[in-house]
This record gives structure tokens, C-alpha cells and sequence, in this order.
């Protein structure tokens, strides 16, 4: 809904020129979730398409291609979490990063996507949206 909330011109501007856009954050949340969901799976998802700072590639800088990407990515997700057994909720996955578990990867899944939106969430702000753009009940 924060995404959803904001213009193309607010999507792609980078604050001080130097910045990371909100389309270059999603892009990574988006990426990272595919990765997660592969995982999941019980699949390697190969070395990560990026050195350094994800930017989001131009065909990915509509606001449309951004919200279906996104819930695309979280529906991957989503899905790979239904498909992953109780019982490899603590096998091991061996990172080049180290080891880590299903659900440890789930639980980075759910904080990474939160992280960003509060990025979302100030880069509104800065743009001059005070508004909460998602239902709290």
C-alpha cells in the first residue's frame, strides 16, 4: 500500500543525488524474496545478480512493473513457506555467508521486507506524504 501510494516521480528519485531510489530498494526486496522462495524449495538460487548496491534494471522502473514484481516476489515466498515441511524448519542450508535454516531464511524474509518499507515509509516523508498509507487494526 506504501508503494502503491506513490507516484513514478517519487519512485525513481534519488535524495541527494546519491541515494538508492524506492525502485531500487523494492527491486532488491523483490530479488531477495525469489532468492528465499528457491531456498525454500530446496533449490540453490546460484550467486547472487549483483556486486555491491542492487539498482533496479530500467524495465523494472514503472510503478506497475514495481507492484507486480513485488507481489509476484511475496507470493513466491509465500508459497515456497506453505511448501516447506515442519520437520526441514531446522535443516541445515549452507551459505557463503554461513549457515542458516528455512526458517531463519523466512524470518529474514519477513524483516527485510519490513526494513524497506519503513524506507518507503521516510522516503514518503521526505517527498512530503505524512500519511499512513496501510490499515492498522
Amino acid at each position: 500500500q506504501d508503494l502503491e501510494a506513490m507516484g513514478h516521480e517519487e519512485l525513481a528519485k534519488s535524495p541527494g543525488g546519491s541515494a538508492r531510489t524506492p525502485y531500487d530498494f523494492t527491486y532488491e526486496t523483490a530479488v531477495v524474496n525469489r532468492r528465499i522462495a528457491t531456498r525454500l524449495r530446496g533449490e540453490d538460487p546460484g550467486p547472487p545478480p549483483w556486486e555491491g548496491w542492487i539498482t533496479a534494471p530500467p524495465e523494472f522502473q514503472t510503478k506497475e512493473a514495481a507492484l507486480k514484481e513485488l507481489a509476484d516476489s511475496a507470493d513466491d515466498f509465500l508459497a515456497g513457506w506453505d511448501a516447506t515441511p515442519d520437520e526441514r524448519m531446522s535443516e541445515k542450508i549452507t551459505l557463503k555467508s554461513g549457515d542458516t535454516t528455512p526458517l531463519d531464511m523466512a524470518k529474514m524474509a519477513a524483516y527485510h521486507m519490513g526494513y524497506h518499507d519503513a524506507q518507503l515509509n521516510y522516503h514518503q516523508a521526505i517527498c512530503g506524504d505524512e500519511e499512513v498509507h496501510w490499515k492498522r487494526d
